[in-house]
């Protein structure tokens, strides 16, 4: 059994996935045990995430030169679907940490490349986001960051939905610079002065995924923690993006059937018109489990086959020539994000009704707090609602009749007809 947190050198051989798992699951398991009590008392435990640090979890992707694992996507989220299963909350609230990371792979700054993925492999940081706003206009920034003195900038504005923020140790920001109106992110340590982190995140689900307001206060940015990159160029970011969402359900899904079989294995209480003398016999509620464990096992297997051809694509994309860009490489891109709608597409809905047909192995003791089954219904309701299903649907029924799809990356703002929404 390895050591939770066990120190790994990059001289040292680079561990297999179970390996890698094996060091994991203690802390997978202490998360789980303790998920239901921690939602509903709204307890945002970072010392989990500390010990996800030390065990590994944060640096699979990072690249053995920087002292990561440097993991394929297929066996990155093997992990990041047995976290989700524990506890989909935290999943989520880590989902910030890879999509900087991926971002940071695909920078062509190799100073902050390897600043910030250094940290990263060392297990040293978690990083939380603050990309969107509340009031704007589709594509509008108002977060600034303003030029100063000695190479260093100034950052001020408000942000909402900063997924992992309140668990991380530093901040993906998106901003506009002032003057220029380049589009930027950047790095910003959270406990800067000047930021505020403020837990007003009010879904009826994903509870503690720290998804509320983060406030920029005139604070101090280094120039070698801009990222240079255009948000909205065409690329695999939705794909990554998609991705994560798709994996925390599927980990729901793994939750829903895991928590229904303890449940009926430990329920002696019976209905007179049911059909067998304990639950765990009655062939009607072996029925729904059977079905439960059907839609988790779609879900996976979904994600599993999207992931895998995410990883080839991006083993395509690399092999382009540039005097083959262009036409290639977009046609590469809208391919693979046609398919993460088409699996967000299959997954949502299964989740979601796994998670509302899991309450038909119980009768009223199934709906009480302690049980906290109805967690998995709001979780993955909420989880389903960030990229609503309908718009996606539209996409791909489009492309399927008319062909011509092209990969970028959405914006969401309020209309000036309407006004300022969440």
């Amino acid at each position: 059994m390895s050591t939770i947190g066990a120190a790994w050198t990059p001289s040292q051989e680079v561990p297999e996935i179970e390996e890698i798992l094996e060091n994991l699951r203690p802390v997978f398991e202490e998360i789980a045990a303790t998920a239901a009590a921690r939602e509903a008392d709204r307890n945002f435990d970072r010392r989990l995430v500390d010990k996800l640090k030390r065990a590994g979890f944060t640096r699979l992707r990072a690249p053995v030169e920087y002292g990561g694992y440097g993991l394929n996507l297929e066996d990155t989220f093997r992990a990041y679907v047995e976290l989700a299963a524990a506890d989909s909350n935290l999943a989520q609230g880590l989902r910030p940490h890879f999509l900087a990371v991926e971002s940071l792979l695909s920078a062509k700054d190799e100073g902050i490349k390897r600043r910030w993925l250094t940290r990263v492999g060392a297990g040293e940081i978690a990083i939380g986001n603050a990309l969107t706003e509340v009031g704007n206009k589709p594509g509008e920034i108002t977060t600034t960051l303003s030029p100063g003195a000695d190479g260093f900038f100034l950052l001020n504005g408000t942000k909402f939905y900063s997924t992992g923020s309140l668990y991380a140790d530093a901040i993906f920001v998106r901003a506009r610079i002032a003057g220029t109106g380049e589009d930027v992110f950047l790095f910003v340590d959270r406990n800067a002065p000047g930021v505020g982190l403020f837990d007003d995140w009010d879904g009826f689900g994903q509870k503690l995924s720290a998804s509320g307001t983060t406030v920029f206060n005139q604070v101090i940015v280094p120039e070698e923690d801009i990222l240079h990159r255009d948000y909205t160029a065409p690329g695999v970011t939705q794909a990554f993006a998609q991705a994560h969402h798709l994996a925390t359900l599927a980990g729901i899904g793994t939750a829903i059937e895991r928590d229904i079989t303890n449940y009926v294995r430990e329920r002696a209480r019976i209905f007179s018109h049911g059909a067998g003398t304990i639950p765990r016999e009655d062939p009607q509620v072996q029925q729904v489990v059977g079905e439960v464990s059907a839609k988790a096992y779609a879900a996976r297997t979904v994600l599993e086959g999207f992931l895998r051809n995410l990883d080839a694509a991006l083993v395509r994309l690399e092999g382009i020539p540039e005097s083959k860009e262009g036409e290639f490489r977009e046609a590469i891109y809208a391919s693979i994000e046609l398919e993460a709608f088409r699996a967000q597409l299959t997954i949502a809905p299964a989740v979601l009704d796994a998670a509302n047909h899991a309450f038909e192995v119980g009768g009223a003791s199934a709906t009480l707090k302690t049980t906290a089954l109805d967690r998995h219904w709001r979780n993955a309701r909420v989880l389903a609602n960030h990229n609503p299903l309908i718009y996606r649907a539209r996409l791909v029924g489009e492309d399927v009749l008319n062909g011509g799809h092209q990969a970028i990356q959405y914006t969401i703002g309020s209309s000036e007809k309407v006004g300022a929404s969440a």
